[in-house]
């Protein structure tokens, strides 16, 4: 196993044996040799780190990440160094400050520190690259992730979603629904056959791949969630029952046509009725952060 880390006191990326670093992973062996060749063949030959029976000098590091072969390693060098500020190459000879080389040194070669100055904004620590960097990483793996699934569902699903993409919603049909008002007018019209069909029909073609997403499309369209906080499924306190409404076997329908049984999508809309106040909060809450934003960073 090889690792890449950064040198703490110089900023430097180099490769290492993994056998080099120390339990805790902040500490990193060096080979004393003058010759640059040298220094490499102790790296790809992982040497034992000791040179005549004394140890070799430990540097402070932050470990980045570890690689199974040398290439990999020197791999993923190449990509901190893209993310990084450009690093010089460690050089045998160029003086290192070393956990155990201040021997030798008097006290009057001893300089007192400057004084210290606000960090400039375009320098940023060793530890807050190393985050950012991870970060990035994350980022990456997560969208390549993302991305493979997402051709993978639109692969599977091209012939049963079609629809759903090209399918324009009917203006006759007057949702979402926002006051008890609109529930009323609604559940009348489902008294009719022919109309409760055309809701059944357009809440089915919402799309959705499993029963959450499926009765989520469903409710989302049907309800604001200013109206869904006034439900429960069986009416308890001062909310209304929404498993008697009209409304509901017409949700249940919708999602039948979708593959999903009356089972889970009972579940599912009494979830989505549960978390009505956090989704309502939630929405509140970004609308004010993005009005203070407007306020702030926008002209006027």
């Amino acid at each position: 196993m090889y690792a890449v880390v950064t040198l703490q006191d110089s900023d430097e990326l180099m490769v290492v044996p993994s056998d080099w670093l120390s339990l805790d992973k902040r500490h990193c062996y060096w080979p004393p040799f003058k010759s640059i060749e040298k220094c490499m063949e102790a790296v790809q030959n992982k040497l034992y780190p000791e040179t005549e029976g004394k140890p070799w000098e430990k540097l402070r590091i932050i470990f980045l990440g570890e690689y199974g072969t040398f290439e990999k390693a020197k791999e993923g060098l190449k990509e901190y160094e893209e993310w990084s500020y450009p690093l010089e190459t460690v050089l045998p000879g160029i003086k290192r400050e070393g956990l155990d080389s201040t021997q030798g040194m008097s006290n009057n070669q001893l300089q007192p520190l400057p004084p210290e100055t606000p960090a400039s904004p375009s320098r940023m620590s060793a530890d807050d690259k190393v985050e950012i960097l991870q970060m990035m990483r994350d980022v990456k793996s997560n969208v390549q992730q993302n991305s493979s699934m997402l051709k993978k569902i639109l692969k599977d699903n091209t012939v049963s979603e079609g629809p759903s993409r090209t399918f324009v919603p009917s203006k006759t049909l007057k949702l979402p629904l926002r006051t008890f008002e609109d529930v009323d007018r609604t559940e009348m019209e489902l008294k009719n056959t022919t109309t409760c069909k055309k809701y059944v029909k357009y809440l089915s073609r919402l799309g959705g791949f499993i029963p959450k997403d499926v009765v989520k499309n469903i409710m989302q369209q049907v309800l604001t969630d200013d109206l869904v906080v006034q439900f429960n499924w069986v009416g308890r306190g001062d909310k209304k029952a929404f498993s008697q409404l009209i409304l509901t076997d017409v949700i249940r329908d919708a999602a039948l046509a979708r593959n999903v049984n009356r089972g889970h999508c009972e579940t599912e809309i009494k979830n989505y009725l549960r978390c009505a106040a956090g989704r309502k909060k939630l929405r509140e809450k970004k609308e004010v952060l993005g009005m203070k934003f407007q306020m702030e960073f926008l002209p006027q």
